[in-house]
């Protein structure tokens, strides 16, 4: 399973169960040893990074920033073992690579000085840019399956927002927006490419959409006020959360492929953020349950909710492997937790003060971000033995 960065990062979600919350840090025997951090660097002459995606090899993708008025941003790629290489962005000085696949090949976007433009870099880093149909322009590209599938969003001849799909052979389709309306995006699919998901907009409200299998585009929660959904598993499984009335508490779900419907437990009145759903189901997220600090939250498969420990004092969390092992954010500090309760910071680069992790793979990589000495992010990963 490939883990990326999802484009919008964050969006603000809002049952009354059993919640089994763990009291405090845990302590006693290491659950695993953990290396690093490995700091990935900057391309030459450049002072930040940032990694948005790795699949299960452990390739990773995202930018290398540098300069100042203006400040450049450059797309690359680290192999498995943190070497740095430039996308090139051929008519362009800048550009964004977003996801990565299984196989390495990975989709992105290329800023030329009229237009954005979307593109994909095989794992050897060469590249292909998508021929934008007459009319259309300001193309970027979300993701990519393991099929190779592209999808992304542009703007029409209209200039109406839109989703599309690009296909390995080059064809790229208008995805379009729910009857009446104006506007489609794309966040997700599925890695083999048969299911899309995004949202789209019915009666000025934002709807969870999804397209299956090139069919047109179609609502995953038809009946309720409003929804979203920006994660999508292996399984096709996709988690977010919708309202049932426009005054109505956001639930959290998930809908199968055939778009049924499960509800996430959350006995809270207050907002939500769900982040990710993992390969094997399980959904992590952040959200008030105890204000005014935020908690760290698990789903199991099943729906019922962990609450993380944080010693009462806030976490976040965005990352979650086969396992159920989830990677955020705790005290400025990269942090994993385990089944088992054991909460564990990540470490620090010499001389830095902070970081944060935003990824996890099945195989035990976490990636993130962590400060040098001199005040600078940069992307970095950790490894769980």
């Amino acid at each position: 399973m490939r883990n990326r960065v999802a484009v919008g990062r964050r969006p603000v979600w809002s049952l009354m169960a059993a919640l089994v919350v763990f009291a405090g840090s845990m302590t006693g025997t290491a659950q695993a040893t953990t290396a690093g951090p490995v700091d990935l660097g900057t391309l030459p002459g450049d002072d930040s990074s940032t990694v948005l995606a790795v699949n299960e090899a452990g390739a990773m993708v995202g930018l290398s920033f540098g300069g100042t008025a203006p400040r450049l941003t450059r797309p690359v790629r680290w192999d498995a073992g943190g070497q740095i290489m430039a996308l090139p962005t051929p008519g362009g000085s800048e550009g964004q690579v977003r996801d990565i696949n299984g196989h390495g090949v990975s989709a992105g976007y290329i800023l030329t000085p009229t237009a954005a433009v979307p593109a994909r870099w095989d794992a050897a880093g060469m590249v292909t840019t998508l021929q934008v149909p007459p009319g259309y322009h300001n193309a970027t590209a979300a993701a990519i399956s393991d099929t190779g599938v592209v999808v992304g969003n542009w703007l029409t001849p209209d200039n109406q927002f839109h989703g599309f799909r690009w296909d390995p052979d080059g064809q790229a389709t208008d995805l379009g927006a729910l009857p009446g309306e104006t506007w489609s995006m794309t966040q997700g699919i599925s890695s083999d490419g048969s299911v899309i998901v995004g949202s789209g907009v019915r009666t000025g409200a934002n709807q969870a959409v999804r397209w299956v299998d090139g069919g047109p585009i179609t609502e995953l929660a038809p009946q309720d006020y409003s929804s979203g959904a920006h994660s999508i598993n292996d399984q096709s499984v996709a988690a977010g959360a919708l309202s049932v009335t426009k005054s109505g508490p956001r639930i959290p779900a998930t809908w199968d492929r055939d778009g049924t419907r499960h509800p996430l437990e959350w006995p809270s009145p207050h907002s939500l953020w769900v982040y990710q759903i993992g390969s094997t189901g399980y959904v992590v997220g952040s959200g008030y349950l105890y204000p005014p600090k935020r908690s760290a939250v698990l789903w199991a498969p099943d729906g019922d909710l962990t609450a993380l420990p944080d010693d009462g004092l806030g976490a976040d969390a965005e990352a979650v492997d086969a396992n159920g092992t989830v990677a955020g954010t705790f005290q400025r500090q990269a942090t994993v937790w385990y089944r088992n309760g054991e909460r564990r910071q990540l470490g620090l680069l010499p001389g830095g003060n902070r970081s944060q992790a935003y990824r996890i793979t099945d195989g035990g990589r976490v990636v993130g971000t962590a400060t040098t000495a001199a005040g600078k992010d940069h992307a970095a990963y950790w490894t769980l033995d």
